[in-house]
């Protein structure tokens, strides 16, 4: 039988080995990051001294001398942190910055294959170049990225790390050894109590005795708690659930519009503002949707807005969004501009999870969305895609369930689609209704009241 205080301690001494393990891959992932990051900055000077060298024959022609362009070069080379420039010419050197001519007697002028090399632990890398120009001597060009401040930050990091880590463990094991003297006594008799009690004993009294009262409190208690756990373990559930599966398009969206600022959002203002107004929008709404959610977990129905809304705004607005996430997929909308009052987030919603269901199993065919006033608003979605069998559409609105699972795995769907559509469509008063056939498509019809 293993005691509890042995357990303490070899459960504390595996934390440290976890948190030593864990910092050690962190400091390695930390140096590789800062011998990447130096790469990098050579690699974006040899770019640029690529380029410069390339216009030599022509401003030679122009009656420029080599030393004219190595002093041009050097004056319009970036000023990255570290880096440094010298190119060899008959004997003479030319330097950007003289304090790094040290290392020229350690660099190997005949390695001209483009990899970067290294010099001392941390202290230089470098990369050699050989340049030809028609008429001219030989011409070596040396780039040199110094790591030594790379260095000293590393090391005393490493230090630094290894004292709060000597003084944390010894810390840690006296602070253990006295939190477990003080409270073994009642732990023993709380573990025998708490040992009687199942399921099926919950309902039975108990009592302890033991030397602090905040003990006596917790077992007066856990028979409510666990009560209350099970009544709510389904509802959290459902929220979590709802949660990931709702969130997951506005964080597509958020990706698209970075990844459309990293392209193209440095040289064009307008892409950019563009996109942080969208991704500002997102979170926005992410913020809307965890409160909905929320509200559709507890059922309030007395937090729903009522707004003006303009179908066909609202339309476009939400396949303009899917296009970042589904470029390719081809819509046509045929909605008539009409105007109704709901709440414009949910039904937004509503139509969100609708589309992106059609386009999911819609195998890559034009989805047709049509609205037209009949006793209130119709809107029809219509896919041509794999549709749904007979003996599965009576199931289709069950949370967690899914037509194909392994499909529905690889498109990361959870089943929750259509749960939480039902869902809106009782809050909404909407009538929806389903039509599909295998291999032909399916056909969502909604009808909706004008006014809430």
């Amino acid at each position: 039988m293993k005691k509890i205080s042995e357990e303490l301690y070899k459960t504390y001494f595996h934390l440290i080995i976890l948190f030593a393990i864990s910092y050690i891959g962190i400091l390695l992932f930390f140096i590789s990051y800062i011998d990447r990051d130096a790469n990098g900055d050579l690699r974006a000077l040899d770019s640029f001294i690529t380029y410069e060298v390339s216009e030599f024959d022509k401003k030679i022609h122009l009656g420029k001398t080599l030393p004219e362009l190595f002093d041009d070069a050097l004056e319009e080379c970036p000023d990255i942190l570290g880096t440094n420039v010298i190119f060899l010419y008959k004997g003479q050197i030319f330097v950007k910055n003289d304090e790094d001519l040290k290392i020229l007697d350690k660099v190997d002028l005949e390695e001209h294959s483009g990899k970067i090399r290294s010099y001392g632990y941390f202290n230089y890398q470098y990369l050699t170049k050989y340049i030809s120009v028609k008429g001219k001597a030989p011409i070596y060009v040396i780039l040199l990225k110094d790591m030594r401040n790379e260095r000293r930050m590393v090391v005393n990091l490493l230090i630094v790390s290894l004292i709060i880590g000597f003084i944390t463990l010894y810390a840690g094991v006296n602070i253990s050894r006295k939190f477990y003297a003080k409270f073994e006594d009642s732990l023993k008799k709380l573990k025998h109590t708490t040992n009687s009690i199942n399921l099926d004993t919950l309902g039975d009294k108990f009592t302890t005795d033991n030397n602090f009262i905040e003990f006596d409190t917790i077992m007066s208690s856990y028979k409510k708690m666990l009560k209350r756990l099970k009544d709510q373990t389904d509802v959290q559930i459902d929220f979590v659930n709802n949660a990931s599966h709702e969130l997951k398009t506005p964080i597509f969206i958020i990706s698209g519009y970075i990844n459309m600022i990293k392209r193209w959002g440095l040289e064009n203002k307008e892409i950019t503002k563009e996109a942080i107004t969208a991704i500002d929008d997102e979170v926005k709404t992410m913020s809307k949707l965890m409160t909905k959610l929320l509200f559709l977990a507890k059922g309030d129905v007395n937090e729903i807005d009522n707004s003006k809304i303009e179908i066909v705004s609202l339309f476009n607005e939400i396949i303009q969004e899917l296009s970042i996430i589904y470029p390719k997929q081809e819509i046509d909308l045929d909605v008539r501009n009409i105007v109704i009052y709901s709440d414009e987030f949910l039904l937004r919603q509503l139509f969100l999870n609708l589309i992106e269901n059609a386009i999911k199993y819609g195998k890559g065919q034009k989805i047709t969305i049509r609205g037209f006033l009949d006793n209130g608003l119709r809107i029809e979605i219509m896919d041509r895609g794999e549709g749904i069998g007979e003996d599965d559409l009576k199931y289709i609105y069950d949370k967690f369930f899914r037509v194909d699972k392994g499909r529905s795995r690889e498109m990361g769907s959870h089943g929750l689609g259509l749960a939480i559509v039902k869902k809106i469509t009782e809050v909404l008063n909407i009538d929806i209704n389903i039509v599909s056939k295998l291999d032909i498509g399916t056909r969502v019809i909604l009808n909706i009241p004008l006014e809430k």
